[in-house]
């Protein structure tokens, strides 16, 4: 008997997907139930066509399903009968007989499968009193379902098999034994044949200018056609980069995948869509661990699939090195040249070991052809800017995002040992600390030769490739920092890329480097004792403490001089100091906790230059952000951070009384307020309060008295009210990630006060007199006011935080989803929701204690917009 796609699914995800191992019966069940599936896979998403007599038959107003009694159809009526005598009149449901014909047009499928996904929607949902348009995108919609279900069973299998998961390894055994017949049978080529076809603008494929453009899914939420197309072309995306780890792929699949990557590059031109950025990326990678695996995985008594072919070598070869009039295809084009070469290292030193023959000098010079392409089209910038970076790569499946880090680790630790590579490597550097001048102000990062030769022309949009290829290792590491570990190829590197930097670019992206490095125990190990010990001459812990202790000593001599001002701090020196704090940030958050105890014994200088008005708000960030790494340390060297940031960070000033009655201050004085208003909103990005209420929260977080239930950070609550969170909608941020950042801190620190102080008794006494809230302009005096009783009443009157919560709860789920899915910033925006719905779980829960007493004095007006949106759909 065969199970429906629906069944499928659940059979394969309750036995490899559930939280204990299926049991016997759990085994026999799913073995039976791919083995009847077994045709489906094989004609994947292949359905039947309309078929003129199948059309004439629903025109005759009569059609016979498959083990069921016929249908009476006419202009106006249908009849459904079946064994319980049950007649839905077409005129009641406002259909008529063309509706089926209308699904068999819109989605080129065969009439009486029309009809009988019309039956499904009347038995799944009730057709009764719905418009014609409805039925159609319900039954559309029932259709889809059904596919996403047999490819996400089909995935699901994949990933059983490639993913470890700790089944059974007889059953896996069974499993891999079963995807590779149907691998063999021509699964993959399916595969690559439904990504490319699904793309066309007709009724199999996206839906052609005549058929409906939207569906209804399975929540009954009005969707995008052309959106769940994508998706399906996604999963088969993913699927078919799990197949090359099951069955290695042969000459015409690589050919088959390049042909439609390309074509699929060429439709991102002018699109910022991220699934048709993840179905790009999807074949990218298709590709790129396609050769990696196969060559890895060649044994002596066992030659590459691919390499077996000497004809296929120089064909590929010189359909990939063949130049396009495309930028962008020639920029994933670059990307595949790369994997060619990795794929040609490694056959070439597999061959040369054995035979020496005229196909391996041939192979040697593809490589060197490519490699050539590859650094002077420094891929590695492409790469890490348009991929890595991306908000589609970012927030793909976890699972794909693995692979592909897994697999560009494979890929950069063959390229990185391979002599070849090195030679280029050696080269790229060198040509680097030419062009690059020493320490030369980055203001316009604009670096040029000598005007009457050949200049070359170094701009921050094109850098060079040995600074892409440091920041590209760096971020290839930093999801996955246990790909690190035994990593000897990437630590000889690590010796060759630190010597004799002339120029802060090559210095920052090296400490960048170094920062990923340490985001492992053994790692930050590593990285402590390098920079510790003479392995580079001028690159050190002692450079980054010398440094600052200067900077602060000609600061001080400056403001000793009448009317002097502070001198221009380099922005050089600056972003060299910002990597140097990260790395140090990383080293201490990740070492040993009894080992790093004794690392740093005096950090008093990263103190130093947080008072300045010249020092750059970013390197004030990296600063704060390396000083929070400290405070778990242990409990003295949190309150030496305190009594530190009292001496030198700026205050936090407000006056005696706050809100619309507050008075100017008569002088101004340079405090976090000034720096927030004047310095970061002018710039439009916000490092230093971003890390400033980090910081604090660290600090606060690890406070154990809390006898006075917080009015000692009254000053830090009334700063963050009035000053960042209150007006934080009305803000411009040049980053909208540091917009969430900043929402994120400021929603972190009023959860925590919320979670940490109690309400008393005597908070019920204390509240004002009626006649004082008769005007808003004698609000109470700083000194009367506790943090968490501000955020009860202000949640009760419907004031700013309250107002700023629930606009970031008004878009919506749908709203939140999609950003969550398409933007850099998605997970921190899913964080401030979060935070939001537990800042008002915690003010209910508080509120009961005081609302009868406070109710009549704090009354909260809600807006109406809150009231009778139907986007709050939470």
């Amino acid at each position: 008997m065969v199970v429906s796609t629906k069944e499928l699914l659940s059979i394969i995800e309750s036995s490899l997907l559930g939280p204990s191992p299926p049991s016997p019966a759990q085994r026999i069940e799913l073995l039976h139930a791919i083995r009847t599936s077994l045709p489906a896979f094989q004609s994947l998403l292949s359905y039947p066509p309309p078929k003129p007599s199948d059309r004439s038959q629903v025109e005759s107003r009569e059609v016979r399903l498959p083990d069921s009694p016929p249908i009476s159809l006419d202009d106006n009526d249908v009849q459904i009968v079946s064994s319980i005598p049950v007649t839905v009149r077409l005129v009641e449901l406002k259909m008529d007989g063309t509706s089926a014909l209308k699904l068999s047009d819109d989605l080129h499928l065969n009439e009486i499968n029309c009809v009988r996904l019309l039956v499904l929607a009347n038995q799944e949902w009730g057709l009764m009193g719905r418009e014609p348009l409805e039925v159609l995108r319900l039954s559309a919609g029932l259709w889809y379902t059904e596919r996403r279900d047999l490819l996400t069973a089909l995935y699901t299998l994949l990933r059983a098999v490639v993913l470890d998961q700790g089944l059974d390894a007889d059953l896996l055994s069974d499993i891999q034994k079963y995807l590779e017949d149907l691998i063999g049978s021509g699964l993959r080529q399916r595969l690559i044949s439904l990504i490319k076809d699904l793309n066309r603008e007709e009724p199999a494929g996206l839906g052609g200018p005549q058929c409906e453009r939207y569906v209804l899914d399975s929540r009954g939420a009005l969707v995008e056609r052309q959106a769940v197309v994508y998706r399906e072309r996604l999963v088969l995306g993913h699927c078919l980069i799990l197949s090359v780890l099951v069955v290695r792929t042969g000459p015409k699949d690589i050919k088959d995948i390049f042909s439609v990557l390309k074509d699929s590059a060429g439709e991102l031109n002018e699109s910022n869509d991220v699934l048709k950025h993840q179905i790009t990326f999807s074949l990218l990678f298709s590709l790129l661990i396609a050769f990696v695996s196969d060559a890895l995985s060649a044994l002596p008594d066992k030659a590459s699939v691919l390499s077996r072919d000497a004809s296929f070598r120089r064909e590929f070869h010189e359909t990939v090195m063949a130049v396009g009039s495309d930028p962008n295809v020639e920029r994933y084009v670059d990307c595949v040249r790369l994997a060619w070469a990795v794929h040609l290292m490694l056959i070439h030193d597999a061959t040369a070991a054995t035979t020496v023959s005229n196909a391996s000098s041939n192979d040697l010079a593809y490589l060197h052809s490519c490699l050539e392409v590859v650094f002077s089209n420094n891929v590695f910038r492409f790469m890490l800017d348009k991929v890595l970076r991306s908000a589609a790569y970012q927030n793909d499946d976890e699972d794909m995002i693995y692979m592909y880090n897994a697999y560009l680790h494979k890929l950069m630790t063959c390229f990185l040992s391979h002599p070849l590579a090195r030679d280029k490597v050696k080269e790229s550097k060198e040509r680097a600390m030419n062009i690059l001048s020493p320490y030369r102000s980055a203001v316009a990062h604009d670096y040029t030769h000598d005007s009457n030769s050949n200049s070359l022309q170094v701009t921050e949009s094109s850098p060079l490739p040995f600074v892409s290829l440091l920041e590209f290792v760096s971020e290839v590491y930093q999801r996955e920092p246990e790909l690190l570990s035994g990593n000897d190829v990437l630590w000889t590197f690590v010796n060759f890329a630190g010597e004799d930097h002339t120029n802060f670019q090559t210095l920052v992206a090296f400490l960048n480097m170094l920062s990923t490095l340490a985001s492992s125990q053994e790692g930050a190990a590593k990285v402590y004792e390098l920079l510790k010990g003479k392995a580079f001459r001028s690159v050190g812990w002692s450079t980054l403490f010398d440094c600052l202790s200067i900077y602060d000593d000609k600061f001080k001599q400056s403001l000793q001089i009448a009317g002097a001002m502070l001198p221009e701090f380099p922005e050089g020196d600056a972003k060299a100091l910002v990597a140097y704090l990260n790395v140090l940030q990383k080293v201490v958050q990740n070492g040993n906790p009894i080992d790093r105890k004794n690392w740093f014994p005096d950090i008093e200088p990263l103190f130093k230059l947080l008072g300045y008005e010249n020092v750059p708000p970013y390197l004030k960030g990296a600063l704060r952000n390396a000083i929070a790494t400290f405070i778990h340390i242990s409990p003295v060297l949190k309150d030496t951070i305190w009594s530190y940031l009292e001496q030198y960070d700026l205050p936090v000033v407000v006056g005696s009384h706050v809100g619309k009655g507050a008075q100017p201050m008569a002088t101004q004085v340079y405090d976090m307020q000034f720096e927030l208003n004047e310095i970061e909103a002018r710039r439009e990005q916000y490092p230093s309060t971003i890390s400033f209420l980090n910081l604090l929260n660290e600090l606060i977080a690890e406070e154990r008295d809390v006898s006075d239930r917080g009015h000692r950070f009254i000053g830090i609550f009334r700063f963050i009210y009035d000053h960042v969170f209150g007006p934080f909608p009305q803000r411009a941020y040049a980053d909208p990630c540091e917009k969430w950042q900043l929402v994120v801190a400021c929603l972190q620190y009023f959860h925590m006060i919320l979670s940490k102080y109690d309400i008393s008794e005597e908070d019920i006494d204390s509240v004002i007199d009626r006649t004082q809230l008769s005007t808003e302009t004698k609000p109470s005096s700083l000194q009367m006011q506790l943090p968490m009783l501000e955020l009860l009443k202000d949640f009760m009157s419907g004031k700013a935080v309250f107002r700023n919560i629930m606009g970031i709860l008004l878009p919506g789920v749908n709203t939140i989803i999609a950003e969550r899915t398409s933007q850099i910033y998605g997970p921190l925006l899913e964080k401030a929701v979060q935070l939001s719905l537990e800042i008002i779980i915690l003010v209910l829960e508080k509120d009961l204690l005081l609302s009868d007493f406070w109710r009549p004095l704090y009354q909260v007006v809600v807006p109406d917009c809150y009231l009778v949106s139907n986007h709050l759909t939470f």
